[in-house]
């Protein structure tokens, strides 16, 4: 029989470090020391920014991957489900000042809010014609994403939007968790309006009008707005320049740089490598080789009926008798994270058709059928063979399948308040939903008293 440890691993020590919170430099300062006085110094400050990017993406693949069911410890070969304590302590006495990236993700915070400040006072006549609303509307853009993940991590998390000017700031209380997801949606409205219609040439690897639309689709499916969330989907899914790969080898999504499925990537080199591809890989990759994808979730990647061309995300390493993960894994480490693609605005959509008001059974199949098609595993029949609570259970294995270790399976499983069944099975601390949010790492406390832990005192 399978056995179970109830811990919280020490996350990320190689992908980026717990920075303290609101630990920045001085507010007229951006990395290489210029002051934003033009727009090519705010546009060198917006790189700051993006460079936050690549560290919080692959800090929030390895938390939600190995808070969930796809991914174990190499060296344990066990499922672990953690049970979250307030010291951040581990079972056998190892410990644990961070994890989830809380203090990296106040790091793009401050930085977005440096350049939104700054680059708002500068008079227009400063910057080409429509940069500055590019500027930002890519900065606030990057801020959301950081609230985002914040409030999808934590729950509820401090606002701050103003530029820190010192090494350390205290006295900031939490804000609810739907506060701060209208926070993400305010920054989001604003940097629609600042694209407009203007038609930019869209670069993927950078926020474009493509990843706003994207990213409301999936804010929407948080807030429970299954109308907003159809229709933004909807924009991306008839786009004409977007659609979904093959699911070959040399031929897939994640092989292929800025493919028609991608809609905003983090694409990285040799000198700036993927952030995680070191704990999927193995020794003799390169690697460290922490992670590999449980037994159980890889037979039903390899299951023609269920995973389908999906088993083309895993690999069977017979020196280790491990099935690896392929997907962040090019010898050269230039494997794109992806922070959007087409696959998930379907799933979106079939989600938001199947719970909005007057639901849509047949597009909802529809869109279910495009992911399973691609995949080629058998489609789902006509309207009536599978009843609506039966068609969104689908839809949260396909996003299981589709979205293998891209970190989607945690926080999926808890917005539909289904971890006390999920997760619960392997941990039954889940079943209490207090549970379902990561402490707020130790030194954060320590560092502002005014801060209080998740959970109410559970942890």
């Amino acid at each position: 029989m399978k056995k179970y440890i109830f811990i919280f691993i020490s996350l990320l020590l190689t992908v980026a470090c717990e920075d303290k919170l609101l630990d920045f430099p001085p507010q007229t300062q951006i990395e290489d020391g210029d002051i934003i006085i033009s727009q090519s110094s705010a546009e060198k400050a917006l790189i700051g920014v993006y460079a936050s990017i690549r560290g919080i993406a692959g800090t929030a693949i390895l938390t939600f991957e190995t808070a969930a069911d796809n991914v174990i410890l190499n060296s344990l070969r066990t499922v672990v489900v953690p049970t979250l304590k307030s010291d951040g302590g581990v079972t056998g006495g190892a410990d644990r000042t961070g994890g989830g990236g809380y203090g990296a993700k106040y790091t793009l915070i401050n930085r977005a809010n440096h350049v939104i400040t700054a680059v708002e006072a500068l008079d227009n006549s400063l910057f080409t014609s429509g940069s500055k609303n590019k500027i930002l509307a890519e900065a606030y853009t990057l801020r959301a994403f950081a609230y985002f993940d914040l409030a999808r991590t934590y729950g509820n998390v401090p606002i701050v939007l103003q530029p820190s000017t010192a090494t350390n700031q205290t006295g900031i209380t939490k804000s609810q968790k739907a506060d701060v997801l209208k926070q993400v949606e305010s920054d989001l409205n604003e940097a629609e309006s600042k694209f407009g219609s203007t038609a930019w040439n869209v670069n993927k690897g950078r926020v474009s009008i493509w990843a706003i639309y994207a990213f409301k689709a999936r804010l929407y499916l948080y807030q429970e707005r299954w109308a907003d969330a159809e229709s933004y989907a909807t924009k991306l899914i008839s786009h004409p320049e977007l659609a979904l790969t093959g699911l070959e080898a040399g031929n897939n999504w994640f092989e292929t740089r800025f493919s028609t499925e991608g809609i905003f990537e983090v694409a990285c080199s040799t000198t700036e490598g993927n952030p995680v591809r070191t704990n999927f890989a193995t020794a003799a990759e390169g690697g460290l080789g922490d992670y590999i994808a449980e037994p159980d979730f890889a037979d039903l990647l390899n299951d023609p009926a269920k995973g389908g061309k999906r088993s083309l995300y895993i690999k069977y390493e017979s020196s280790i008798a491990a099935w690896l993960i392929k997907i962040y894994n090019k010898s050269d480490r230039s494997s794109s994270v992806f922070l959007f693609r087409l696959a998930e605005q379907y799933l979106i959509r079939a989600e938001a058709r199947l719970k909005k008001s007057s639901p849509d059974i047949s597009g909802a199949i529809a869109d279910i059928n495009a992911i399973k098609a691609r995949a080629e595993v058998p489609l789902l029949d006509s309207p009536g063979s599978l009843s609506k609570d039966e068609l969104l259970l689908v839809v949260e294995d396909e996003n299981r399948y589709e979205f293998a270790f891209e970190g989607h399976r945690y926080s999926d499983i808890i917005r539909t308040g289904r971890a006390g069944v999920v997760f619960g099975a392997l941990n039954p601390v889940y079943k209490d939903s207090r549970y379902w949010v990561v402490p707020i790492p130790t030194s954060e406390l320590k560092n502002d008293p005014d801060l209080t832990q998740n959970g109410d005192g559970v942890y």
